[in-house]
């Protein structure tokens, strides 16, 4: 997986260190760290890496993220999303591949579905659910 002049696509170009916040929106190309406090939306083509410092309340829009630190929000991931042992997730995952290692916290929904509508997510919680005798019932499934 190399692109360019030779630079690999997970390659860390980007420091937020420690201390640091930021709030609003961010983009950036190739590797992202962060181990100070993101606050708003992130967008990039490349990954990003949450240091065990690192604290992100955000949207996110990434091909890979690993997570050793703190997310709270929405992941939506095009290639993987790893959280390590001492990750924490709050929130919903939408990622072809997650990986999540033994002593993780993960709080959340995934939908590996990439595909899906909003329109269909919707009427697959609108299903019909066979009761005991023979007949149908409608349901909706809600979260509180």
């Amino acid at each position: 997986m190399r692109k360019g002049k030779g630079k690999k696509d997970d390659e860390i170009v980007s420091l937020l260190g420690k201390g640091t916040e930021v709030t609003g929106d961010i983009s950036f190309s190739g590797g992202m760290r962060v181990d100070g406090i993101i606050k708003g939306t992130v967008r990039s083509e490349g990954s990003l890496i949450i240091g065990s410092s690192g604290l992100i309340d955000a949207e996110i829009s990434i091909r890979n993220i690993s997570i050793n630190g703190e997310f709270r929000g929405i992941i939506r991931a095009s290639d993987r999303v790893e959280i390590h042992q001492d990750g924490k997730v709050f929130g919903d995952i939408y990622s072809p591949c997650l990986i999540i290692e033994t002593g993780a916290t993960f709080e959340g929904r995934c939908n590996m579905n990439d595909g899906i509508s909003q329109e269909q997510e919707r009427d697959f919680s609108l299903k019909s659910i066979p009761t005991g005798s023979g007949q149908t019932s409608e349901s909706s499934v809600s979260e509180e």
